[in-house]
């Protein structure tokens, strides 16, 4: 069911809508000016509707962050999980290399679930119009909110809810990554509540922890019948996870309130300060971007048309109607126009709404151990990254590539602490036997134990540097385990530090030794192991091990990709690179046109 449309005022430049008419109409409406909303009474369209503008609604409700950590307490429950649909997705369609994508799964309490009529149908429509309306706020951040899950209590709540915000907020992020983010795995998860908090508070968030196990959440009160006003809640929570401030009397603001702003007065925000946008950088340039950098697969049930994700039942999804500059796709209906065999895609030429010529190049090699992608002529899409095989030596014989990237001890002390980070002497990584918070070959997060290096790969573990920043420039300090030594290494001392980064349970610790760094000659760490290079070439029989499947190393015209097979010059074709030809592979397409 195509229910869930985002899009805009027909002739209004600064406009915008997100609305549903699953069940009457109801959304959030934005005339350049003011923000209006519009409610079903009676959940059908031919039925009553009410639209009120901003200025019509009073309310003094507030949100309780106060920049506090908390850890707190745990229950069991039965309940309901709905996770993401089976069929993959593409989009978004105006996403580029610097887009976000937040993974949100939504969870009901028992009286929201009371107060939707114990219909659960209603519920995740419910949840799919906050969602909707969550992701037009943060799409001009060109951060993109995809709703991957919906929980719902049933039958009693899954932990203890408290008037106290800190309380139900501590219980959640604790139910969140002992049992949550295994059933659905997230980035973030936020809960709808029916319970009243003190003191007026509608939600509960702290500051900074997106990408974190321990700490990427929220709780907010289902405080309104206005949908609008409790998605722009939830939004100003995931602010906090962003690691944005509530809005100060200095932050330039373009209406009375902006998001993030501590009140929610009598308008619902829709716009970000200037602070918020500050402190959205900050984090970035910590890398608290680290786990949203891919895009989601697949979303939470059915197709939502204007999300700029074509999904199932869909033929194109250009976004917001009225911003859709388009001509191959109907942006009402997310089909494409009767001329058109395309409209979404890197390769899609929107002139002709057709594939582009094979030869085009639509993904460019980030670095040196990546290999460029190159329309077909048959698909709008461009073929899938590959890159050269696992063992190409780089970085002038420094490292070896591994999955795409070429990355040493020295760049990742870098990564980690700033211009000032090296690698530490040897003696530092002796430590990392031990299987302590002062060396080891990672840390269980889920059980809080440390693994131990066998001796051979001791220099694959813990990341030990020295610098002269006393400060983590990766990641979120407060929530990271931070360690200090100090040796005697001959006549000197030598500084040892690490850092445990918590970037959640699905991203490897940048603490860790980097994957492609050279732990010993014609060896490389992969998984904290010291690994021999030809240990990890693919063999015809797609094993490991052995002699390259690329014959005679692509005879001298080309190198291996990830996939085993040869990548050509111009001017020599695959699979051998010997034959005249148009470059590239079968798998990344030809670097120039064969007609």
């Amino acid at each position: 069911e195509l229910c869930h449309y985002q899009g805009s005022i027909r002739g209004q430049f600064d406009s915008w809508a997100a609305v549903s008419t699953c069940r009457g109409l109801r959304g959030v409406i934005y005339d350049g000016k003011d923000l209006h909303y519009i409610e079903s009474q009676e959940e059908s369209l031919n039925g009553i509707h009410h639209l009120y503008k901003n200025s019509q609604l009073i309310s003094n409700k507030t949100c309780g962050y106060d920049g506090t950590m908390l850890h707190n307490a745990k229950m069991n429950t039965k309940i309901l999980r709905r996770k993401r649909a089976a069929e993959e997705i593409r989009g978004p369609y105006n996403a580029n290399r610097q887009s976000r994508y937040v993974e949100l799964v939504l969870v009901i309490d028992k009286k929201e679930y009371i107060a939707l009529d114990e219909n659960l149908q209603k519920v995740h429509h419910h949840c799919k119009d906050i969602a909707n309306i969550i992701n037009a706020l943060y799409t001009p951040l060109n951060i993109f909110v995809a709703l991957v899950g919906v929980e719902v209590w049933t039958d009693s709540d899954a932990i203890t809810l408290s008037p106290k915000g800190d309380t139900t907020l501590s219980n959640f992020l604790r139910y969140r990554r002992e049992v949550l983010v295994k059933e659905i795995p997230n980035d973030n998860a936020q809960l709808l509540t029916r319970v009243h908090f003190d003191d007026g508070v509608v939600g509960k968030a702290l500051k900074g922890p997106i990408c974190t196990y321990e700490f990427s959440g929220g709780v907010s009160m289902d405080h309104s019948n206005v949908i609008g006003l409790v998605a722009a809640t939830v939004a100003h929570e995931m602010g906090h996870n962003f690691g944005m401030e509530h809005d100060s009397p200095d932050c330039n603001c373009p209406d009375d309130r902006c998001i993030m702003a501590p009140s929610s007065g009598s308008a619902g925000p829709i716009h970000w300060s200037s602070c918020s946008l500050e402190y959205l950088s900050l984090a970035f340039e910590h890398g608290m971007d680290y786990c949203l950098r891919n895009k989601p697969k697949k979303l939470f049930d059915s197709p939502i048309c204007g999300n700029g994700f074509v999904e199932p039942g869909e033929q194109c999804d250009c976004g917001l109607k009225e911003n859709c500059d388009n001509p191959c796709c109907n942006a009402v209906t997310c089909m494409l126009h009767s001329n058109a065999s395309c409209a979404t895609g890197e390769c899609c030429d929107l002139k002709t709404c057709k594939p582009q010529s094979a030869g085009t190049e639509c993904r460019s090699a980030d670095h040196e151990c990546d290999l460029p992608e190159y329309c077909t002529g048959q698909s709008e899409y461009c073929p899938n990254d590959v890159y050269k095989i696992d063992g190409e030596v780089c970085n002038m014989g420094r490292a070896f590539c591994y999955q795409g990237s070429c990355r040493t001890h020295n760049d990742q002390c870098k990564l980690l602490w700033g211009p000032s980070g090296s690698s530490s002497a040897g003696p530092c990584y002796e430590m990392n036997s031990q299987g302590t918070k002062h060396g080891n070959c990672g840390y269980n997060r889920i059980n809080s134990t440390y693994i131990k290096c066998d001796n051979e790969n001791i220099l694959c573990g813990m990341l030990h540097c020295q610098h002269l920043n006393e400060r983590l420039e990766f990641g979120m300090e407060s929530v990271a385990i931070l360690s200090h030594s100090f040796l005697n290494h001959g006549v000197k001392m030598i500084a040892c530090r690490s850092a445990i980064v918590d970037l959640g349970l699905n991203e490897v610790d940048p603490g860790l030794a980097p994957d492609g760094a050279k732990c010993a000659p014609g060896k490389m760490c992969v998984n904290q192991k010291c690994m021999p290079i030809e240990s990890l070439r693919i063999t015809k029989n797609g094993g490991r091990g052995g002699v390259s499947v690329c014959p005679n190393n692509c005879g001298g015209n080309g190198v291996c990709n990830s996939l085993g097979h040869c990548h050509c010059n111009k001017g020599f074709r695959p699979p051998d690179c010997l034959q005249p030809g148009f470059g590239g592979s079968d798998d990344s397409g030809p670097a120039e046109d064969p007609n």
